[in-house]
């Protein structure tokens, strides 16, 4: 049976003057004397004599004043809470004064905790910098969450942060903000520590949040909304769980305790165990209860030190994030290697191009996918891309070589098999490589995409061979060897054009996705990449007046499929008609249908009525049909 207290002073603020005649005449048999805050103030003493319990209806400022004179008296602690419900969440309070008075009026107070922070009494949060959104309710949507969040999260900077624990273990980081917890119910950062924490566990529980960019902000947050309780892994963020916390700033960083400006760093952060005992809800008792004995806790290994701590400190957090060779050693290593000129690269490269040139010579596309499968192009490509990604000048060197090189021995080798068979024909497989287009410039990002997700990925690495057939490196680099072995400078310059264009376009396409997926460091080259995107757009103006030549040849074929012509009374049908380019002339290929012999004087008219119909100058080449 529930037992209440026989005798309770009952504080009350002008506001709490409506609960007097309520308190005088509740129905638990407790004495009660009235006391207005004010004149409790002015004698302490006097009222405090004798006084095991004391109720108080008050703001949240008066509430703890008497909390502070509650921990030096030792008596127990009613509330009433009057419009904070703050007050009323964390101790599970009723809302309801009536309800509040029976729970304040109980004989069985429960001892809690009492953090100070700089001396000041802590009973909800405090906040040191900038924490956005993690007060929002924990059943916030996510579409909600991410348009709250996106002109605060974009002003967020690194502030160093030195933490003490318990006068011993110190922490040198960085980060946006800390958030030091004792009862903050309902909201994402409560969400963290709901199932670690306990009103008089002795400790003090501290979020440190460090994101590496808004993105990984986001999803920390996204984590947060879709589990329950403390993450096993803290992407971003560290978890402090002590006693006693010290932080030092560099900077004069704002600092709230429970929604007020009171103090400034440094912080001093100390937990009074069983500091005062307060009457609280029955849904705090039965959670109380359920709670396993909490230990102390340090999970800091997501936040940043060392060299990653320079490069952070003070700078504004990147809406993507970026990457330390301590995060990602076996990558960037491997990437380094990549970049190494070997005598394995060399022979590869010659044999390739060898292979793909006869292969060329031949039509034949298995021999040239084969080439392609052979050429080591595609690593010091990735490479390169780190290395202006990181503003690492020594990688982007090393790989610009290895290409350069490559590319050098790729021509020689080409031109060597071109004068031992200069006597071969052109084949469609090397015209196929003499119009590159938009299009070329789109299958070499696509595969660049490819070429730095694969490489940053162990499990598909293997996938590489794919992007290299698809992007195919080795067969344009032959066809302009080729051209500068049979002294046609259209040909070199044709070929050499879908060359840069795969080339530039893997650099730029990887670049960014290797910067999507994290890997660029805190300084970031920015003139690199802008220099890379300038070359793209550069390259792409050729490619569109190709691409433009093409649509429109097609639909001039498409136009002249099924042409007739009255030819000195003689009906001539066009079944097909091809266009092509050589150096800066059009060839017309046509196949005309007719059922009766064509003299010099026909084919002369069929000729002229074909040139009336196009604009430009254009050599035609016709193949009679004749058909019964």
């Amino acid at each position: 049976m529930q037992g209440y207290v026989d005798n309770a002073l009952f504080i009350y603020s002008e506001e709490g003057t409506a609960h007097v005649d309520m308190m005088l005449n509740n129905p638990y048999g407790t004495s009660v004397t009235p006391v207005p805050l004010e004149e409790f103030r002015e004698n302490q003493d006097k009222y405090l004599k004798n006084v095991s319990h004391v109720v108080i209806s008050g703001d949240l400022k008066s509430i703890k004043w008497l909390l502070k004179i509650a921990m030096e008296r030792g008596f127990s602690v009613g509330v009433i809470p009057i419009h904070h419900k703050k007050i009323a969440r964390i101790y599970s309070l009723p809302e309801e004064p009536k309800d509040a008075m029976e729970v304040a009026l109980r004989d069985d107070a429960h001892p809690i905790d009492i953090i100070l922070c700089n001396d000041e009494i802590l009973l909800f949060k405090a906040t040191v910098g900038n924490l956005p959104l993690l007060d929002s309710p924990e059943d916030i949507s996510p579409i909600k969450l991410i348009l709250s969040a996106l002109k605060r999260l974009t002003k967020l900077k690194f502030h160093p942060f030195s933490i003490t624990i318990n006068s011993e273990q110190k922490i040198n980081t960085a980060g946006s903000g800390c958030m030091i917890l004792q009862r903050h119910e309902n909201t994402l950062a409560s969400k963290m520590i709901a199932h670690d924490s306990a009103i008089d566990d002795g400790m003090i529980s501290m979020i440190v949040s460090s994101p590496l960019s808004v993105v990984d902000y986001f999803k920390f947050l996204y984590q947060l909304i879709r589990r329950k309780g403390l993450p096993k892994r803290l992407p971003t963020t560290g978890y402090i769980k002590c006693p006693l916390i010290d932080i030092e700033t560099e900077e004069n960083l704002p600092v709230q305790i429970d929604g007020e400006k009171i103090t400034h760093p440094p912080l001093h952060l100390v937990t009074i165990p069983k500091a005062v005992r307060i009457n609280v809800g029955d849904q705090l008792r039965k959670e109380e209860k359920s709670k396993s004995t909490v230990k102390e806790r340090i999970d800091v290994d997501a936040l940043p030190t060392g060299k990653e701590l320079l490069k952070m400190r003070k700078k504004r957090i990147p809406f993507f994030p970026f990457a330390t060779e301590e995060r990602f050693r076996n990558l960037f290593i491997s990437l380094r290697e990549d970049a190494q000129i070997n005598p394995i690269y060399i022979i590869l490269i010659i044999l390739s191009t060898m292979l793909a040139t006869v292969g060329l010579y031949q039509s034949s596309t298995a021999v040239v996918i084969g080439a392609m499968l052979l050429a080591p192009l595609m690593a010091p490509i990735v490479s390169f891309s780190m290395g202006l990604l990181r503003y690492d000048s020594k990688m982007s060197r090393s790989s610009f070589i290895k290409i350069a090189l490559g590319t050098g021995l790729a021509l020689l080798s080409a031109i060597l098999i071109t004068l031992l068979f200069r006597y071969k024909p052109i084949t469609p497989e090397m015209q196929a490589r003499l119009q590159p287009s938009l299009l070329d410039l789109l299958v070499a990002l696509i595969s660049g995409v490819a070429g730095a997700y694969a490489k940053s990925h162990k499990e598909i690495i293997e996938s590489l061979a794919g992007v290299a057939i698809a992007v195919a490196l080795i067969p344009p680099l032959a066809v302009a060897g080729i051209g500068l072995g049979r002294g046609n400078f259209f040909f070199f310059s044709q070929a050499f054009l879908l060359y840069l264009t795969n080339l530039i376009g893997i650099i730029l396409a990887a670049t960014f996705t290797f910067r999507f997926l994290g890997y660029s460091s805190a300084i970031g080259n920015k003139k690199g990449i802008l220099l890379v995107l300038v070359i793209t757009l550069l390259i792409a103006i050729p490619l569109y007046l190709t691409t433009e030549k093409i649509m429109n040849a097609s639909a001039l074929e498409k136009r002249w499929q099924r042409e007739r012509f009255l030819v000195n009374d003689k009906y001539l049908i066009v079944k097909e008609a091809h266009i092509a380019y050589q150096g800066n002339h059009r060839l017309l290929f046509a196949k005309v249908l007719t059922r009766e012999p064509l003299n010099r004087s026909d084919l002369n008219k069929l000729r002229d009525e074909i040139q009336s119909n196009i604009t430009g100058d254009m050599k035609i080449r016709i193949q009679i049909i004749y058909i019964p």
